[in-house]
């Protein structure tokens, strides 16, 4: 399954919903293959399901049960699918679209891309490739987002052993 999240982001986010739309009706896939969170974006597809919002635990299960996992470029929809080991393809906002205010988000992804953490999609044509290629491409590891709370104890602890 492949999962489009676009977030909660207030700007219509066609661009992405429009190619994914697409990839599913050239690919011949059911609409219950391709999920897609609108959010506030203006383009209906016509080839997958979608939801304007979801829950967060509908969210999560999403991001357990699918192959693929799209998002947009916000750091907040890369922590679970990387908690669960999942690979990600990201689609940064860009101002010139009028997709958000500035181009953070393209600079988010591009930092996360050289950590080796995301697919950066920065030309909308190239997504297709992407999505076909994300379980051979080297370029992106396997990341598991581990809280880092037991070692700040473990931390912790020592420091007041030494205290005491």
């Amino acid at each position: 399954m492949i999962f489009l999240t676009v977030g909660t982001h207030e700007q219509s986010f066609d661009r992405v919903v429009k190619a994914v739309d697409e990839y599913a009706y050239q690919n011949k896939l059911a609409k219950n293959q391709v999920v897609i969170q609108l959010g506030y974006t203006n383009y209906i597809p016509q080839n997958c399901s979608y939801s304007k919002m979801l829950s967060y635990k509908d969210m999560d299960k999403l991001y357990k049960e699918s192959e693929v996992i799209i998002t947009h470029g916000g750091p907040g929809s890369m922590f679970s699918p990387w908690k669960y080991g999942k690979k990600v393809i990201a689609v940064p906002r860009l101002s010139k679209f009028h997709e958000h205010v500035d181009d953070h988000q393209l600079h988010f992804c591009k930092l996360m891309e050289k950590e080796k953490k995301v697919i950066c999609i920065e030309e909308i044509s190239e997504l297709a490739s992407a999505i076909n290629n994300l379980n051979t491409n080297m370029n992106v590891q396997n990341n598991e987002y581990l809280p880092k709370t037991s070692q700040f104890v473990e931390n912790f602890k020592r420091s007041l052993n030494e205290i005491l």
